[in-house]
């Protein structure tokens, strides 16, 4: 708490913080709307309302709780069941090593809490937000803007799925809000060259990966869609600094000799 009052301590913290709020604020209603999906599937899956709930509390993954809830009703033994889980969230590495510079100054019990409530689409806001900001001045507080209030909307979400779902029918149709959710989360995201190709290629990467073992399409589409993005802003940096030195050693732009 102590921290948390510090974070927001300056007015200039306060107004980046609420700048990420506002940032995540078009998104609540999908990221909603992803959680009542997930908790609707976990029940119908087998699990009892009880477990549905904790298995909410301890992982802040609708992907992961989708891929874990078929397992356990299997009867797929937990350390598999564990494992599947680590491999589906792999991504949230490569958002680390993304984010690692710009937290590493935190203790580490807030880079723990960091890591903890680390989301895709938080992530993508704070990313975006720092590749066309430079500087980007008081960044701790506008990633805690988009990331630490999205929780209580997933657990909303969740929560209402999950005592909901006794009340609702069986229908594989209900899988398509959870896919139209995240389109609402994602599509405002694709801006610029960056993230347009990072798109592209996550995309072409999961069609082609679907049938893969283990989930390793989505994984190597998350590390595609990285990749993609940070190899663009590079050439644009490189492209950039090409014409400004073309600029400078123009006659007569401040650059090369005046005749």
């Amino acid at each position: 708490m102590a921290a948390g009052a510090r974070l927001l301590a300056r007015p200039a913290r306060r107004a980046r913080f609420w700048q990420g709020v506002a940032a995540l604020a078009p998104g609540a209603p999908g990221i909603t709307a992803w959680g009542v999906v997930t908790g609707i599937a976990m029940v119908k899956g087998g699990l009892t309302t009880v477990q549905a709930l904790g298995i909410t509390l301890i992982t802040m993954s609708g992907t992961t709780q989708l891929v874990a809830v078929p397992m356990l009703a299997a009867g797929v033994s937990l350390p598999l069941i564990a494992l599947t889980a680590v491999l589906t969230g792999l991504r949230f590495p490569v958002y680390s090593a993304a984010l690692a510079n710009d937290l590493r100054h935190l203790p580490a019990r807030w880079r723990w809490l960091a890591g903890f409530l680390m989301t895709d689409p938080g992530s993508a806001i704070y990313l975006n937000r720092r590749a066309r900001e430079r500087p980007f001045a008081n960044r701790i507080a506008f990633y805690s803007g988009v990331n630490y209030l999205l929780w209580p909307f997933w657990l909303a979400g969740s929560f209402a799925g999950i005592f909901l779902a006794n009340y609702l029918p069986a229908s594989p149709k209900l899988a398509y809000l959870g896919i139209l959710a995240v389109l609402a989360l994602a599509a405002p995201l694709i801006r610029g060259a960056p993230a347009t190709s990072a798109a592209l290629a996550a995309s072409l990467l999961a069609l082609i990966g679907r049938d893969w073992p283990w989930k390793l399409g989505l994984i190597s589409a998350v590390v595609a869609g990285v990749a993609a993005a940070l190899a663009t802003e590079r050439w644009q940096a490189r492209r950039l600094a090409r014409q400004q030195a073309d600029t400078a050693a123009r006659p007569g732009t401040g650059g090369g000799a005046n005749p």
